[in-house]
């Protein structure tokens, strides 16, 4: 599958995976469809890192983040210009009535706060995009979103691998069969920053390697 109509059913029905992805370097095809749960201070950094990793093996134009807020706080405004790719992400995503915003090589989609909205607003930007699409629930989130974490081909938990928070994380992802890692949050300092920005990636911990699928 290569079209983003394609993506899209995939990301739809495949079904989750099997387990938890073993410890070390993580691999992760670089236009997988990822979710990234924790606080707001944690994913959405750790979002938009993963992103542009993913999108840099994938040598995408630009990658998408989708950010869910409990409480629905909404996007900052974009700071410092977007790339020419990341702007016309943006504006596809805008020409379907989607909340998006382009800031470096990034584009951001602020989803609705209702879960079913939520879970529409991904399903539309899936089809719109090629690349990797990281989505970003922040916060405590409702049951009804658990069935969306399912959706995605790897969840992400934005903490400390060692720590008794990310173990639970695990151990209940691991319960529903849904792929998952744990990785320290980008919390502070430029890395945060320059991600944020949509400009650079910092080094993950534990490593990511994006496998870029190869054109047969």
């Amino acid at each position: 599958m290569t079209g983003p109509l394609d993506r899209a059913a995939a990301f739809v029905l495949a079904p989750g995976g099997r387990g938890s992805v073993a410890p070390g370097t993580a691999v992760v095809p670089a236009a997988a469809r990822v979710v990234v749960v924790g606080t707001d201070q944690a994913a959405r950094p750790l979002a938009a890192a993963l992103a542009l990793t993913l999108r840099a093996a994938d040598r995408s134009p630009a990658a998408l983040v989708a950010v869910w807020r409990n409480g629905g706080a909404g996007l900052p405004p974009p700071r410092g210009a977007a790339t020419r790719g990341a702007g016309r992400l943006a504006a596809r995503l805008q020409a379907d009535e989607l909340a998006a915003v382009a800031r470096g090589r990034l584009a951001w989609l602020d989803l609705p706060q209702e879960p079913a909205a939520a879970a529409r607003a991904i399903h539309a930007a899936a089809a719109v995009v090629d690349g990797p699409l990281v989505s970003a629930l922040t916060g405590a989130r409702p049951p009804e979103l658990d069935r969306l974490v399912e959706q995605h081909d790897l969840a992400v938990v934005a903490a400390e691998p060692a720590t008794a928070l990310a173990r639970a994380a695990l151990a209940a992802l691991g319960d529903r069969c849904i792929s998952a890692f744990a990785c320290r949050p980008v919390t502070r300092g430029a890395p945060r920053v320059l991600a944020l920005a949509g400009i650079a990636a910092p080094r993950l911990d534990p490593p990511l390697t994006a496998a870029r699928a190869e054109a047969s």
